[in-house]
């Protein structure tokens, strides 16, 4: 059986539409992966039986010189040698993001392999506000000169990747939204109406992701009760669990005490044709991105979010008109396909969803042509298994 190995520091691994893609499209392929990382929120059935599992190795910091910290590098650096060279002859290892590339790299210059570097964040030095922290960027900067291969998923994100970054000249770039692949028919069989006890006249509209303040879902409750148009109903779901003592949390609960059309679903899919048929149903998507300066993932990375946004691109897939920030991909985007609005503040949404309600079907298609000329991933995805099958020819 052919390998290849993947190094990830995230936790939501699989949560990823692009790379839970590039996993079933390499077991396909018949190769079995040896995963380097932390343990994971969920790892899909069909996925898990093809993985082998390796500790995450080193510090992300400097290194502290003491005799018991060598004999750990050092059986570290052998225990990687026997694993991914010896036993499993390893051509080629992806790994995830900048502290995935700082790790990967290291292990580069010890064993030979083809590397590809799968960014999904990226993080600018000047908005580190931890000195230590500000060594990641100074690591990345050494070792992403070893990529031989990069995923990103835009032309502007892309700059900004080369910018920030020490790639090759001759490293190759892979332009790969971070979005599902297509699904023709999506059961209807998890009825959000039913399982949220949500009136079948209202129209559902869909907040779906990470509930941090960039998000913009602050905002939104913030439009309850006296701007929000009685005739649709705000779900709110996240996988991540979201505590009862949060102000957020509280928030909503003193909303729905209130007989607001609100609901808040807090629990992760694990199959994506159930999380599809959740929101089969929902008729207005909201994907908002407004940056801050509360942490390295939420300025310019967030300002810029572009295509990497997952929920965007799966609205799209499903036909799901959507409701996104004025950047400048999406804008640039609305005026081709008419996938939804585009809105600067908060204080246009009501119109916004106005709007959408008026031109449902018009923008329903918009959404299925930007999917199908823009977002779908298979084709990109096809050359990097293509990449990696021919380093395990050679």
């Amino acid at each position: 059986m052919k390998k290849v190995a993947f190094l990830s520091p995230n936790l939501d691994t699989f949560s990823n539409p692009t790379l839970l893609h590039l996993f079933e499209k390499l077991i396909e392929k018949n190769y079995r992966i040896i995963f380097i990382g932390f343990d994971q929120i969920f790892i899909p059935k069909h996925i898990i039986d093809n993985l082998e599992f390796m500790e995450m190795p080193f510090n992300f910091y400097k290194f502290k010189f003491s005799f018991w910290n060598i004999i750990k590098l050092v059986r570290q650096y052998y225990n990687l040698f026997r694993k991914l060279k010896i036993e499993n002859k390893i051509d080629t290892m992806i790994c995830v993001d900048p502290m995935g590339i700082v790790i990967a790299g290291r292990i580069r210059r010890l064993i030979k392999f083809k590397l590809i570097y799968a960014s999904f964040e990226i993080f600018f030095k000047e908005e580190f506000t931890i000195p230590r922290k500000k060594i990641i960027k100074e690591h990345e900067l050494v070792y992403s000169k070893y990529a031989d291969m990069i995923i990103i998923q835009d032309p502007r994100r892309e700059k900004l990747l080369r910018e920030v970054n020490n790639f090759r000249p001759d490293a190759e770039i892979k332009r790969i939204p971070v979005s599902p692949v297509p699904v023709n028919n999506v059961s209807n069989a998890n009825d959000i109406y039913k399982l949220l006890n949500i009136p079948t006249e209202k129209n559902i509209v869909i907040y779906s992701g990470t509930l941090e303040k960039w998000s913009g879902i602050y905002d939104i409750l913030d439009l309850f009760p006296g701007q929000w148009n009685n005739g649709n109903w705000l779900v709110i779901h996240s996988h991540k669990k979201l505590q009862e003592d949060s102000n957020l949390m509280k928030r909503i609960n003193e909303l729905i005490d209130r007989k607001c059309n609100i609901s808040f679903h807090n629990k992760p899919f694990y199959d994506n044709m159930e999380y599809f048929s959740f929101l089969s149903k929902c008729k207005i998507g909201i994907a908002l991105y407004y940056p801050n300066d509360e942490d390295i993932f939420s300025g310019k990375n967030i300002e810029f979010i572009g295509l990497s946004s997952g929920k965007f691109s799966t609205y799209m897939m499903l036909g799901i008109p959507t409701i996104t920030t004025s950047n400048p991909i999406y804008v640039t985007l609305n005026e081709k396909y008419h996938f939804g609005k585009t809105i600067k503040t908060l204080n246009d949404f009501p119109d916004a969803v106005n709007m959408i309600n008026l031109e449902y079907e018009q923008m329903k298609s918009g959404c299925k042509e930007v999917y199908a000329q823009v977002l779908n991933p298979e084709k990109e995805l096809g050359e990097v298994v293509k990449y990696i099958e021919e380093q395990s020819n050679k």
